[in-house]
């Protein structure tokens, strides 16, 4: 099977016209999935170190660009952080979120940086945007829980010209991270799509810093598919958090021979969340 992060951004032809892409759903397995568990500070201080963000920087014009202007927008705004986090948690949160492009290139590497160790050390060139945005989703995380505030998010995105088919019943993961809307109507559009009704208990808010009333949902999150209905003009699905699935933890640290704490594959369940679950449409 394909998996969702192997698609070009979704309608792209080289005439330019738009043609809807049939796939199936899957676990995403050769998508970079870590989650950095223990070993955070670690990983902050080899991206110092290593000067992985002008690295990064130099080897895409465009994403330096984006990073630069919203660094800009970022300063002027003169926005409080939320707590724990540090700018670079908030820029790259709002250069994830802002940028279509950044958001196509980013899934489309990161679809193949998990077939080996050797392919992410030496082809994946986002390892600065991955560790922060993965870190931010976890910190706003804490921070909803601190405010006793809902601990899953019923959310909604949409996939122009793509048909996603899954069987009711089945598991699957996005493999990448994925920027959801709390308003239905934001996220449908007319014509061919695949829509997502999804029940997400690992994504967070990120209102505090995009000022959008959306949530970023991380690409370990496993969901199953509780619904389906198909449509030649479209195709809905509607998913429920299942747990995480991580096969890589504090890869970067390995990487650079970096001592680490090594951890094998792991799926924990959090499905005693949906007993006590507070759906959120209205807003973060």
């Amino acid at each position: 099977m394909l998996s969702l992060t192997a698609l070009l951004p979704p309608g792209s032809q080289p005439d330019g016209k738009s043609v809807a892409v049939k796939i199936d759903f899957d676990l995403a397995p050769n998508s970079f999935d870590d989650q950095y568990q223990g070993c955070k500070q670690q990983v902050i201080d080899e991206l110092i170190q290593g000067d992985y963000f002008t690295k990064e920087l130099e080897a895409h014009r465009d994403y330096r660009k984006v990073w630069q202007f919203t660094h800009v927008t970022w300063l002027n705004q003169a926005k409080a952080l939320p707590k724990n986090m540090s700018t670079a948690h908030a820029l790259a949160i709002l250069v994830y979120s802002s940028n279509n492009t950044v958001q196509s290139d980013f899934a489309r590497a990161m679809a193949s940086a998990a077939r080996s160790p050797q392919e992410y050390k030496h082809s994946f060139h986002f390892k600065y945007l991955h560790y922060y945005l993965t870190s931010a989703i976890q910190l706003l995380r804490n921070e909803t829980v601190r405010r006793n505030e809902p601990l899953c998010y019923e959310v909604h995105h949409e996939m122009k010209d793509v048909y996603l088919e899954a069987h009711t019943g089945a598991t699957i993961r996005f493999g990448q991270f994925l920027s959801t809307s709390l308003l239905r109507e934001e996220a449908q559009k007319s014509g061919n799509q695949t829509l997502f009704t999804i029940l997400t208990c690992l994504g967070a808010p990120v209102q505090d810093v995009s000022l959008k009333k959306e949530v970023l949902v991380p690409p370990y999150e496993l969901f199953k598919v509780i619904n389906t209905s198909y449509h030649p003009r479209g195709n809905w699905l509607q998913l429920q958090s299942t747990g995480n699935l991580s096969t890589y933890n504090c890869q970067l640290l390995k990487a650079s021979s970096k001592k680490c704490i090594a951890t094998p594959a792991v799926i924990v369940s959090v499905s005693f969340l949906t007993s006590v679950i507070i759906s959120s449409k209205g807003g973060a």
